[in-house]
């Protein structure tokens, strides 16, 4: 360890530059790190805040609550310590005078419903043609008491509350009742139990006899899967980080091996002088550790600072207990890559690297 970490003040520039590649390395993993859990974020938030177990959709639906079509009656088939129905509708949210447009997941239940937000300002709805919205969209510019319309409908709701930040497939969400959902979406049927939804969201479900009409049971964990495109999005930034980890390797595991190659005739002296592997191997394990640690703490320090300035629109999340495990995973990596030179300095003869 003494003989590392002795050789790294001597030798500055070389070692700097090795961990300002591993700083690099670092903070790209973090970076995509917090993206990734900002869009997982995004796109599933609101469901984390239902707290619920358990999702029921139509079975021809591919498991996509967009793609769902069930009544209001099919809550017999369903028991739970919490039944809720639930609806949605993807559109722009804008004024009646089109003054302000902005993307939003609407989603409609029961008005008493366990999944309906607390309101935080104004009052639960509680009569005809009303809708609360997420604190993302009172920050826009949308306000309690407000006429606005949602998707293509010329169908006018007002706004009477506001609730805690809330998305659904990256949109800020707006919560309404089934039945003024149904106005919205132009529907036949619009009071009474045979209004159309999606699908019912409960806690500890199960379905009450061996018939169940067109229902299809989906676990939380499930139906978030199963959001379009969740899944796709955070394979390709976990391959990329995993890739990175590889390339951390591959790094070290060079940059030591060519080391040892250029120090051969110091190895021979060591040798001589009783200085057995086991000691070369520890060096240059400390000096794979010290670099790494350089680049990991100066790399999560940054990520946290730019997490700081980084616009409200860019989903980005900082989970600490992952970065903690992508910080040993990147540590780990530096370890193997400095033990690949371990048979080198093993095979060092001290007559021949002396000359």
């Amino acid at each position: 360890m003494y003989l590392g970490l002795k050789e790294m003040r001597h030798e500055k520039l070389r070692y700097t530059l090795l961990s300002g590649v591993l700083l690099l390395i670092a903070l790209v993993v973090f970076m995509l790190a917090g993206l990734a859990n900002g869009l997982s974020n995004g796109n599933r938030q609101a469901i984390d805040q239902w707290q619920a177990t358990d999702v029921y959709l139509n079975k021809a639906a591919n498991k996509t609550l967009s793609a769902s079509q069930l009544k209001l009656a099919d809550k017999k088939y369903i028991s739970g310590t919490k039944v809720a129905p639930l609806a949605s509708l993807s559109g722009t949210l804008r004024t009646t005078a089109n003054h302000k447009k902005t993307t939003v997941s609407a989603l409609a239940t029961s008005r008493q419903s366990f999944i309906m937000p607390k309101v935080t300002h104004g009052h639960a709805i509680n009569g005809k043609d009303q809708v609360i919205i997420s604190a993302a969209l009172k920050a826009d510019g949308f306000k309690i008491g407000q006429k606005v319309r949602i998707g293509t409908t010329n169908h006018a709701v007002k706004i009477v509350g506001t609730y805690a930040d809330s998305t659904y497939e990256i949109s800020p969400t707006v919560y309404t009742d089934i039945a003024t959902m149904n106005r919205l979406k132009a529907a036949p049927v619009t009071s009474g139990n045979q209004q159309t939804i999606g699908g019912f969201v409960t806690k500890n479900g199960h379905f009450k006899t061996s018939k169940h009409g067109d229902l299809q049971h989906l676990s939380i964990a499930t139906f978030i899967e199963k959001l379009p495109g969740y899944s796709a999005e955070q394979m390709t930034l976990n391959t990329m980080i995993y890739f990175l980890f590889v390339i951390a390797l591959a790094i070290i595991g060079i940059f030591m091996f060519v080391l040892t190659l250029q120090k051969q005739p110091l190895f021979g002296v060591l040798k001589v002088q009783g200085i057995g592997t086991k000691h070369i191997l520890a060096a240059l394990l400390t000096q794979s550790i010290a670099m790494a640690v350089i680049g990991i703490v100066l790399g999560l320090g940054i990520t946290v600072g730019l997490a700081q300035i980084m616009p409200a629109g860019l989903p980005f999340v900082v989970n600490w207990g992952q970065f903690g495990l992508y910080s040993l995973a990147l540590l780990a990596a530096a370890v193997i890559g400095a033990l690949l030179s371990w048979r080198t300095v093993a095979n060092i003869d001290p007559a021949v690297a002396i000359g």
